[in-house]
């Protein structure tokens, strides 16, 4: 027996959203667990993470998340959550398909 063979489309409508989160944040002991709250909390996992100190005077912990499984007004939700979140200075957030 065979079973039917599924091709994945092309089609930009089919394929799920995934939302990029860059955070600057200070660096804080619990401010990893802080800006990703708003994503577990929604039982959701990171696709992708990357979680890095910059240098200089003023050292800033640069958080790159990314996650599926958001709808346009859940993002910007979680986005909002995010910026009010204490310790962190700016929330930039993208769609990628």
């Amino acid at each position: 027996m065979t079973l039917p063979l599924t091709v994945p489309s092309n089609d930009v409508g089919t394929s799920p959203s995934v939302y990029c989160f860059s955070v600057t944040a200070d660096t804080d002991v619990g401010i990893l667990a802080r800006v990703l709250a708003p994503i577990t909390k929604r039982g959701l996992i990171t696709q992708k993470l990357n979680a890095v100190i910059d240098g200089g005077l003023d050292p800033n912990l640069i958080i790159d998340v990314q996650v599926s499984g958001l709808d346009p007004q859940s993002c910007d939700i979680v986005g909002a959550v995010m910026r009010q979140t204490v310790g962190v200075r700016s929330v930039l957030v993208c769609e990628k398909r």
